[in-house]
């Protein structure tokens, strides 16, 4: 079975919605047999944006989230009493890495197991020079078992040419497949990053904050919880991405708005710094060793940039509650494709770019008050092939101004991405030899 699916991209003021892969969610805890594998060299790629939107804010509690967290299992394994440091904060460290979509979908696993074996997807993840992967997850999926696998002992991956597709996956939950995944990516030698895309399956088109009506904050909050338990003792599970491109605005975008420093008077409780701080703070509590992704939001003090992208509020309101060697800034950049901003039609782009991300977000950086990781971006194969497209020259000079300079994950490794596609051509195979030649050059050597 093969199915396309479609992201859309909408004008929001100037602001425009994307969609992440990163892995952060809720629901039973792992098995017993769920042990951490042999660490290895490795690394992996992947292109793709991401972002999501919605309208309820409400307080009300979500329903359970399993059987397995009320019954104190825990990941089998020894723990890490001393985790090396998270080389991304250091000169030289970055991750270099693929969105790889899906657990936040109605299918709730990783999209292209119709056609391909997990282990060979991260292994040609790894055999690109990619070193980490960020995958998307909705709280949904805690609960749920996934669809769209091919679960085939006959059949024969496209890739590896091995016989047997995802064999090992028949009958497991959303969060034992999830399980397996990381298991091989630490077989691999590839970073994880959990991304918590949406609440509901495909909700990050109507989710504008981190909670809805369904799902607390507090829920919110006791599902990272869970995430970081179940996943704490694995060395390569390196950072908790805690919302997926919290948005909306004052004007003619979606509400309630996700604001930065303070609530927005008339929204209730809107405030994205401030739910940051506490959800952070209780996930290193139980993983101390994590990075704590914090995403910007769409508006601070009237002007409006991407979805998640704009972190302007930084300068006058820094994150305080988390250690800054706990913590990363994460701005998602789109070219016109996404949405013909204005920036994209001044007389002077691509060279006016700079100036523009130093406003909205590399100040952080360039002004050493923290370090900056790139959730996503990406282009389309077309574009990518076109020298003379603007999508070209916006992914070209953003490269050359963050690329070798910060950590980044590419939008996406998935060929069904609708606004951008991905590294992988519709044959969830063939790679796309234009856009996985432009971020080529700027991946970090695998150590």
């Amino acid at each position: 079975m093969k199915r396309k699916f479609v992201e859309t991209c909408r004008n929001v003021g100037r602001g425009c919605l994307w969609t992440a892969v990163f892995l952060l969610g809720c629901g039973e805890m792992a098995p017993t047999d769920f042990v951490p594998g042999p660490s290895g060299p490795g690394a992996g790629q992947g292109s793709g944006p991401g972002s999501g939107q919605g309208t309820g804010q409400g307080t009300g509690s979500s329903s359970g989230q399993g059987t397995g967290q009320g019954d104190g299992q825990v990941p089998s394994g020894d723990p890490l009493p001393n985790p090396e440091p998270n080389t991304a904060l250091t000169p030289g460290g970055r991750w270099t890495g693929v969105n790889w979509f899906g657990f936040e979908t109605g299918n709730m696993a990783p999209h292209g197991l119709w056609s391909r074996d997990y282990k060979s997807m991260l292994k040609q993840i790894f055999d690109l020079g990619f070193n980490s992967v960020r995958l998307p997850w909705c709280n949904a999926m805690l609960e749920k078992s996934p669809t769209g696998l091919q679960i085939n002992e006959y059949g024969v991956d496209a890739y590896t040419k091995q016989k047997g597709l995802n064999v090992d996956l028949a009958g497991l939950t959303s969060i034992q497949v999830m399980d397996k995944i990381i298991q091989e990516a630490q077989r691999l030698g590839l970073l994880i990053i959990l991304d918590n895309h949406s609440r509901e399956p495909d909700g990050y088109m109507n989710e504008t904050l981190w909670y809805t009506v369904k799902y607390s904050e507090e829920k919110w909050i006791e599902d990272w919880k869970f995430m970081a338990t179940r996943y704490k003792n694995y060395p390569n599970v390196v950072a908790a991405d805690l919302d997926n491109e919290p948005h909306g605005n004052t004007g003619q975008g979606m509400k309630p708005p996700a604001s930065w420093g303070a609530d927005i008077p008339g929204f209730g409780n809107n405030d994205w710094k401030k739910a940051a701080e506490k959800c952070g703070a209780e996930i290193l509590s139980i993983a101390p060793h994590w990075v704590i992704v914090v995403e910007g939001v769409e508006q601070y003090k009237g002007e409006t940039y991407w979805w998640g992208g704009n972190l302007a509020g930084v300068r006058d309101n820094p994150i305080t509650d988390i250690p800054k060697d706990r913590l990363m800034y994460s701005p998602h950049e789109y070219g016109p494709e996404v949405f013909a901003q204005q920036w994209f039609s001044d007389p002077s782009f691509p060279d006016n770019m700079p100036a523009i991300w130093d406003k909205a977000f590399w100040f952080i950086q360039k002004e050493n008050r923290g370090k900056l990781f790139f959730g996503e971006f990406g282009i389309k194969e077309s574009s990518a092939a076109d020298k003379s497209s603007a999508a070209h020259k916006w992914l070209s000079k953003f490269m050359e101004y963050v690329g070798k300079k910060s950590s980044w994950t590419f939008w996406c490794m998935n060929a069904n991405s609708g606004d951008t596609g991905g590294i992988l051509m519709d044959d969830w195979v063939t790679v796309n030899p234009a856009k996985y030649g432009i971020i080529k050059p700027y991946l970090e050597a695998i150590r």
